[in-house]
């Protein structure tokens, strides 16, 4: 959204509401096929486990459209309708990656004290991660927008396809010993594990309010400093690098906490 409002493409207030409604439309797409993806990755065997294929594949495409969204800039009407394709197929690309990574944390080990470890350990890096690209986009895309994305989307991709390469080729996926679990898992049974269990469904809830949460703050703190204080990425610097820091900090007792 702030490439959309800072990198001149001059879409009326119509526009950029059509891609505001996309943008609600794909989060609930997201949700009905992470389920889908779920079954598809447990029904997948392969030389390499059922996991890093998936990754393989959805780091890859993720990349292209990463690519294809900051730097090919249609105009008018012709990027709303860009957008509403290369946003799909991004959401459908990084479930593809991100729904086989997170599955595959449960399985590297039996236990849970070693599962919350490496749970908080993943956690945290990840949210360093995160913060840290937020800190370098708000940062180095003040004063020329369009080129600060196009260099820091190149830049991106590289060291994600690095990291995925650190996963499939530095993490090995442990063999199923249990006979059991090898049974094929349909997309009605995905469904219906999150229907009929209540604990899952209290933790559904609240990883639906954390969301919503977090994307309002997320949208109303950069547009508050933006509008406010104007674009600067020093200030917003500081705002990323405060609510970074806490985060991480509660992440890093999440082990203790479970215990």
């Amino acid at each position: 959204m702030t490439y959309i409002q800072f990198s001149g493409l001059g879409l009326t207030p119509g526009q950029f509401s059509a891609i505001s409604i996309i943008l609600v439309l794909g989060r609930i797409w997201d949700g009905i096929n992470d389920p889908i993806m779920g079954s598809i990755v447990e029904n997948t065997k392969t030389k390499i486990g059922k996991f890093k294929p998936w990754i393989i594949i959805g780091a890859v495409l993720t990349s292209i459209t990463v690519l294809l969204m900051f730097n090919l800039r249609p105009s008018g009407t012709g990027f709303v309708i860009f957008f509403a394709i290369i946003y799909f197929v991004w959401e459908i690309a990084w479930t593809l990656n991100d729904i086989p990574y997170w599955s595959l944390l449960p399985n590297l080990s039996r236990t849970k004290k070693k599962r919350d470890e490496i749970a908080s350990m993943v956690v945290v890096f990840a949210a360093v991660g995160a913060f840290a690209a937020n800190a370098i986009v708000s940062f180095f895309t003040v004063g020329n927008a369009v080129q600060g994305y196009r260099i820091i989307s190149i830049t991106f991709v590289l060291f994600f396809l690095l990291c995925t390469a650190l996963t499939v080729f530095g993490v090995k996926e442990p063999r199923n010993i249990n006979p059991h679990e090898e049974e094929k898992v349909t997309l009605k049974q995905m469904y219906l594990s999150i229907k009929n269990n209540d604990q899952l469904l209290w933790v559904t809830l609240a990883l639906f309010l954390y969301t919503v949460g977090s994307g309002i703050l997320v949208a109303l703190g950069y547009n508050f400093f933006y509008i406010e204080l104007g674009y600067d990425g020093s200030m917003v610097l500081i705002f990323v690098a405060t609510f970074g820091v806490v985060t991480i900090l509660v992440q890093s007792f999440y082990a203790m906490l479970a215990k």
